[in-house]
């Protein structure tokens, strides 16, 4: 085959002043280096790998549910969004103001808010006490877990199923430290919604028959600790974050085993 002297030299379509020979192996059309992207077979250019993933089937794992490739988003907004948090009611509002006021109180009716100035029973508090807490390594004990296991599950999940696993787990929390928790105290931290992380990744570690009870034991022996004298810690808001996160994960996972193939 012999070239014609007299033809245009191919140039690419992005960059016309570019001259290139290498031709993209989906479409024909020259791709200088720049547009050039390695495909199984030869050589792509980055329109038809932009069209290719577009038009990609959702990877689905082996649970059933399309998987969240790339960074996880939702895990490192929460910790952003708790680090803030921390920061505004730290060094802004002041950190007893602050925790008085998105903390969550238990065991406060009317008389006991007629008498405290600084109690408040609003329906927010149950979601911004889960941004609530009380120093340095109360939050950075709550962010490392929360990064250790959300890095985990949200690939697996999908981006709103793990904020929705989170957020019941955050209000099953609160529930259950509102429903028995008789005396009057401010609850705080990311904890409740974290242990319904972990009990979740159980669920996911049974249903994927691997070893789950190292886990569940170190879950129980943190949870164990709540009812020490002295520790101040909700083990309310963590039972009732663990029993929500099992079953949300659980209800997740059946509904997944429904849906039509």
């Amino acid at each position: 085959m012999t070239q014609d002297p007299g033809a245009a030299a191919p140039t690419c379509p992005r960059h016309p002043d570019r001259v290139s020979y290498v031709r993209c192996q989906r479409c024909g059309r020259p791709a200088c280096p720049e547009c050039q992207r390695p495909a199984a077979v030869g050589i792509q250019c980055v329109d038809c790998v932009r069209e290719a993933k577009a038009t990609a089937r959702p990877m689905v794992n082996r649970l059933g549910f399309v998987s969240a490739m790339g960074t996880p988003v939702v895990t490192y907004t929460l910790v952003g969004l708790n680090v803030l948090a921390y920061l505004y009611g730290t060094f802004v509002m002041g950190a007893q103001a602050w925790q008085d006021a998105w903390g969550l109180w238990t065991g406060v009716g009317p008389v006991e808010a007629a008498m405290y100035s600084n109690v408040g029973t609003e329906w927010y508090r149950w979601v911004t006490s889960g941004f609530v807490h009380f120093n340095l390594l109360h939050i950075a004990m709550n962010m490392l877990v929360l990064v250790q296991f959300g890095t985990q599950l949200e690939p697996i999940l999908g981006r709103l199923r793990f904020l929705g696993l989170y957020m019941a787990s955050l209000l099953g929390g609160s529930l259950a430290a509102v429903l028995i928790s008789p005396e009057i105290a401010l609850h705080g931290g990311a904890s409740g919604a974290i242990f319904g992380l972990i009990t979740a990744y159980a669920v996911v570690l049974a249903k994927l028959k691997l070893d789950y009870r190292s886990l569940l034991t170190t879950a129980g022996i943190w949870l164990a600790i709540g009812f020490l004298p002295g520790m101040n810690i909700s083990w309310q808001g963590h039972l009732g974050g663990a029993v929500v996160g099992a079953l949300t994960m659980l209800a997740m996972l059946r509904w997944v085993d429904r849906k039509p193939v």
